[in-house]
């Protein structure tokens, strides 16, 4: 079949198509394909032989129209052979088999294929990006894997089309582990391309598993902004000894994208906590990593030294320890048991307060943990008194159980322990401000020392002017009561020595963060920007 669509050849008459030639004999071929020099032909020639989904009834296709093979009827006379010529393009112009093969040519521009590939193709990414964008939503909401099938479930009630594919909490997890690698390939890639100085803090954790574990952060700027924090990766340890955390802390960083020789230049600090596998003089993990990274700056992490210090002053003063044991019997008594916690409960219906989760305190937990408790307990105080004497009535409860509680309302309603309560919620208070000012991420070494030198003056002035809370504690001693509590001396309980206490936790925290600060100018020869003036730096040396 043969398709003839007009161009720039002549056309004597509308709607009718006529071929000129030149000197000599020429097939209808030839003129189709004639090019005059420098003048390109006018004809667009598509031969089909099928008509595909445009098949019709009688409507036939010649075989010489397909294959170019038109020859003229009659005589060998030029001028005849021409008219037959004519005559034969006339009459297949205006034949429905001509008309579908102009239909088929134009849909071959329609890329028909295409499109529907296309088509099919932004339909399946746009699902696959409503699943992605679910799975990132649970992560992103510290949401359980197991809601991903029936957030799926929800959008398509909802209209929204979510195919088929990746709708368990399998594919739920993989796409987060995904997401993830690509976000912090972005972010190494940004750190490696720019040679931020990168600093590496670690620090030891157990798996659900019970196995030990080691999580690795990495803080450097990313795109030049204010240096932040990153997680790199949760590592289990397959030997705790300093060169397996060292080789597995050296893996972490080569797998996340950083370069031995990068490293070598902009590594500079490696923070970790106190341990002797940590920070030994000989064997420690710092002391290696020195060895193999020479600029490298070791540090001994300032919120963990914190907690030394504050255990360092309970062993020396006896009296606190005294107070830690008595306020874990408390916790213990209602963490352990749901008919205490239901009754302690009611006890504070009944004297109109509230109670909130009370905690451990001077644990392994952090300061501000710590300072919870006693803040709970602080404000539980009638409600704690009250149980405590309607357990030591209750009949139902056998004799031990009734003077065990009988004991802790004695110790509750005594003077000293009211004063002890009032001086740990003070001395803790600051403690905890100042640990979360340590934990912030915008912290830098000259904030921490101006934190620890207020925090130890704040101490300092404890005693001699005691503090909001002590000296409500002193108001209630006073007055025999404190709210609904009357309060009497109990011989058994010693006091802790406040102003002993304060000084000891003041001689333990500055030992643990002995400052030596000097500043110095430095004059720089490159001329500084407007606004710019020589650089200040100030070297901070903890001992």
């Amino acid at each position: 079949m043969l398709a003839v669509q007009k161009g720039s050849l002549s056309v004597k008459r509308p709607q009718r198509l006529y071929l000129l030639a030149g000197k000599g004999s020429l097939t209808l071929s030839a003129y189709l394909m004639r090019t005059q020099p420098g003048q390109p032909c006018g004809v667009k020639v598509s031969a089909t032989k099928s008509t595909g989904i445009l098949t019709e009834k009688r409507v036939s296709t010649s075989e010489e129209w397909v294959s170019f093979k038109i020859q003229s009827s009659g005589t060998n006379d030029r001028q005849t052979a021409l008219a037959s010529y004519r005559n034969k393009i006339r009459g297949h112009e205006t034949s429905r088999a001509h008309e579908i093969a102009q239909e088929l040519t134009e849909k071959g521009r329609w890329d028909l294929l295409g499109n529907i590939v296309r088509t099919v193709s932004e339909t399946a990414l746009a699902e696959t990006d409503a699943v992605f964008r679910t799975a990132y939503y649970l992560a992103k909401m510290n949401r359980p894997f197991t809601d991903h099938y029936d957030l799926i479930e929800l959008q398509q009630k909802n209209g929204v089309n979510m195919g088929t594919n990746l709708h368990s909490r399998y594919s739920s997890t993989a796409i987060v582990q995904h997401i993830a690698k690509e976000m912090q390939k972005k972010i190494v890639d940004s750190i490696v391309s720019s040679s931020s100085k990168s600093s590496v803090l670690i620090d030891e954790a157990t798996s659900v598993s019970h196995k030990s574990a080691m999580i690795f952060y990495m803080k450097a700027s990313i795109d030049g902004a204010t240096p932040e924090f990153l997680f790199l990766d949760l590592v289990e340890l397959e030997s705790q000894r300093a060169a397996g955390i060292e080789e597995a802390l050296l893996n972490c960083l080569n797998s996340a994208g950083f370069s031995e020789e990068w490293l070598q230049k902009n590594w500079v600090s490696f923070v970790s906590d106190g341990a002797s596998v940590m920070l030994g003089k000989n064997t420690g993990v710092a002391t290696r990593l020195t060895a193999r990274y020479p600029s490298l700056f070791t540090w001994h992490c300032m919120n963990h030294r914190l907690e030394l210090a504050v255990s360092d002053a309970v062993d020396e003063v006896q009296a606190v320890n005294h107070f830690k044991v008595f306020m874990e019997k408390i916790h213990n008594l209602y963490s352990q048991s749901n008919k205490n916690a239901r009754e302690l409960l009611e006890a504070a219906e009944e004297v109109g307060s509230q109670v909130l989760s009370i905690g451990r305190v001077l644990s392994t937990r952090w300061v501000a943990s710590s300072f919870r408790s006693v803040k709970v307990v602080w404000r539980s105080y009638e409600a704690l008194n009250r149980h405590f004497e309607n357990a030591a009535g209750d009949q139902t409860r056998n004799s031990k159980e009734r003077q065990t509680y009988r004991g802790l309302a004695h110790r509750m309603q005594s003077k000293g322990f009211l004063c002890d309560l009032g001086l740990m919620y003070d001395v803790l208070s600051e403690l905890s401000n100042l640990s979360l000012q340590l934990q912030a991420h915008s912290v830098t070494l000259l904030k921490a020392d101006k934190f620890l030198r207020r925090t130890i003056r704040v101490l300092a002035s404890f005693k001699d002017s005691p503090g909001e809370k002590s000296e409500e504690a002193s108001q209630a001693q006073a007055l025999g009561h404190f709210g609904s509590v009357s309060l009497d001396s109990y011989a058994k309980l010693t006091p802790i020595n406040a102003k002993q206490f304060l000084q000891s936790l003041i001689n333990n925290m500055e030992s643990a963060y002995h400052l030596k600060v000097k500043c110095f100018v430095i004059s720089v020869s490159w001329t500084p920007a407007p606004g710019h003036q020589d650089l200040a730096f100030a070297m901070v040396s903890y001992k």
